[in-house]
């Protein structure tokens, strides 16, 4: 799945408000570190081979102007949402979303705090779940996924636990992921914040995919600093449903954000945390039956089995490169025109002191899809913007296949052998979830 940027908890006791910027894809601690990228001092051999037990893959860049001949359709097949929807199946904060085998579609709207249910054809059908502490029941809303062969699972980072619901949306078991967390002198969103404040210290897990063996792959929770540039250590595991740990991948950073504004509406004080527009992050997915952990400043992705071991390294070639001030201004001031009155004027304040990077992040995304395939999101670089999104493809072993094109603004939650199902807001900020055709050539 197309991990989203670090997103801050959409709660209703909010104390912050995020300004991200994300260099064409909308997506996502202390203690020792997982591994990061591996150094690479020679001149790569294209191909795969093994070492240790641990397949590695040297790809060249395909050409820029190359694409494999997959292709999404113009429009889409299904498009849930609307202006004119009743309250009961108005899309607001839509966090994840997936296909069943039946056809219906299953949205996590994080609006409503329930999983809302529609056919194929975009029909609102029912909603299962609901706000509360009941079994069931949601205070935040993040992944949905199939579990199995006849239920989902939904987990609730707020309280730390996930949900099972058969097909018909009858809840079967809710189970705690809640785990001790080291973190000091940082501040959770939400609830968390409060909590945080008090000296409490529980960390919900956030769930980013299921692997195939039933298999939780997971990351601790978000939190924000107030002041300064800097980086949040997330512990990455992967987990038995019951909750237990069954290994852990280590600690990987999260976006690189500039803290340094803040505005303030009746009685509370809204925070202004910048995610860097050219900053690195870790990205990470469900590739098949591997978890894959990804950090962007090098093309290097790994990818482990249930058990934690190390079973693949796939990377690609890449041309680095430092941004310049005015490249770095001009995104900015491009994303500020995008934003309310009140979070312009923070942002226009904060923009001077927002410093620069040394690096051009190497990619913008990562999502397996139903048959096997690694999909990497290209960074759109200022002067090498695409009309849609550019994406490189990988086979099972990690060889490149090429390049593939999909429409702009999409966050992808799922693809499928033959649709893509994804979010799109408009400009009224009105969400949408869509299926797309996706048309695989031989």
């Amino acid at each position: 799945m197309f991990d989203p940027p670090m997103e801050f908890s959409r709660n209703r006791l909010a104390v912050a408000v995020t300004a991200v910027v994300v260099g064409g894809v909308i997506v996502a601690a202390c203690g020792d570190r997982g591994s990061g990228p591996t150094p690479i001092t020679d001149t790569p051999q294209y191909g795969v081979r093994d070492s240790a037990g641990v397949k590695i893959a040297e790809n060249p860049r395909p050409s820029t102007d190359s694409r494999l001949g997959w292709t999404v359709g113009a429009e889409p097949l299904a498009s849930i949402g609307t202006t004119e929807a009743t309250a009961d199946f108005q899309l607001h904060g839509v966090e994840d979303a997936t296909r069943l085998a039946d056809g219906r579609i299953v949205v996590a709207n994080g609006g409503s705090m329930e999983l809302l249910v529609f056919e194929e054809t975009g029909q609102y059908r029912t909603a299962w779940g609901g706000e509360g502490e009941g079994p069931g029941e949601f205070r935040d809303m993040n992944r949905v996924r199939p579990w199995a062969t006849d239920s989902l699972i939904a987990d609730d980072p707020e309280q730390g636990r996930i949900s099972a619901f058969d097909l018909e949306g009858n809840h079967g078991w809710t189970v705690s992921l809640r785990g001790r967390s080291e973190t000091t002198g940082i501040v959770a969103s939400g609830v968390q914040a409060i909590r945080g404040m008090m000296g409490l210290a529980m960390s919900p897990d956030v769930v980013i995919g299921i692997l195939p063996d039933g298999t939780l792959f997971t990351r601790d929770a978000e939190f924000w600093r107030t002041s300064g540039f800097w980086r949040q250590d997330h512990a990455y595991a992967l987990r038995t449903v019951d909750g237990d740990t069954r290994a852990s991948l280590g600690k990987h950073p999260g976006p690189q954000t500039f803290s340094g504004g803040s505005y303030t509406q009746g009685n509370m004080t809204y925070f202004v945390p910048l995610r860097h527009p050219f900053g690195q992050t870790t990205y990470t997915t469900v590739w098949g039956d591997l978890a894959v952990i990804g950090r962007t400043e090098a093309y290097e992705l790994k990818a482990y089995r249930s058990d934690g071991s190390l079973a693949r390294i796939v990377r690609r070639d890449y041309e680095p490169r430092t941004p310049t001030q005015a490249e770095q201004d001009a995104r900015l001031r491009r994303h500020v025109a995008t934003l309310s009155a009140e979070r312009r004027a923070t942002l226009v304040e904060m923009a001077p002191n927002v410093p620069l990077v040394d690096a051009f992040p190497a990619f913008a995304g990562a999502v397996g899809d139903a048959l096997g395939h690694l999909w990497i999101a290209e960074f759109e670089r200022p002067g090498e913007e695409h009309d849609g999104m550019l994406w490189t493809v990988f086979d099972r072993e990690g060889r490149v296949l090429g390049l593939v094109e999909t429409p702009e603004g999409l966050t992808i939650f799922e693809i499928g052998p033959d649709y893509i199902l994804a979010k799109v807001t408009d400009d009224l900020d009105i969400e949408y979830v869509r299926l797309w055709e996706l048309t695989r050539s031989q």
